[in-house]
């Protein structure tokens, strides 16, 4: 939030419906959503909005949308974000997304990202609800 207010970039925040709770390593998933929100603020120099949007996708997710008004992506750069060290910045190491990627994968969730050049990007996280692990143990 401190660096948001520093770049002037606001972050508005709608959830739709009922979210159930999801079964989840916290801190993990912090660090997802300060790696992507990072990479919004950066990408909008002069200020601007982050909407993050979550709601239910079916009775098995929840969907989880970060949309920037940032600088967007042409296809290529799309198709190469997450690669381990490939980077969009001056001084990035490339290893933000990558990780992140990482973490969702192992949540059994799942990232796409839409994008346009001069319309910004927007990242769509996919994650399963969990039961406890009691139940998940009987389901399996």
């Amino acid at each position: 939030n401190a660096q948001a207010n520093l770049s002037n970039v606001q972050m508005h925040l709608d959830l739709i419906g009922d979210i159930p709770p999801i079964y989840c390593e916290p801190n993990q998933l912090k660090q997802v959503f300060i790696n992507i929100l990072k990479n919004a603020i950066e990408v909008m120099p002069d200020g601007g909005n982050i909407f993050v949007t979550i709601r239910t996708l079916d009775q098995d997710h929840v969907l989880i949308s970060l949309r920037d008004e940032g600088i967007g992506m042409t296809e290529d750069k799309l198709k190469r974000l997450g690669e381990p060290f490939y980077t969009t910045k001056e001084r990035g190491t490339g290893l933000g997304l990558m990780v992140s990627y990482k973490i969702i994968e192992e949540h059994q969730g799942e990232i796409m990202v839409e994008s346009e050049e001069g319309k910004g990007t927007v990242f769509h996280l996919t994650l399963p609800v969990r039961q406890n692990a009691e139940e998940r143990r009987i389901d399996e």
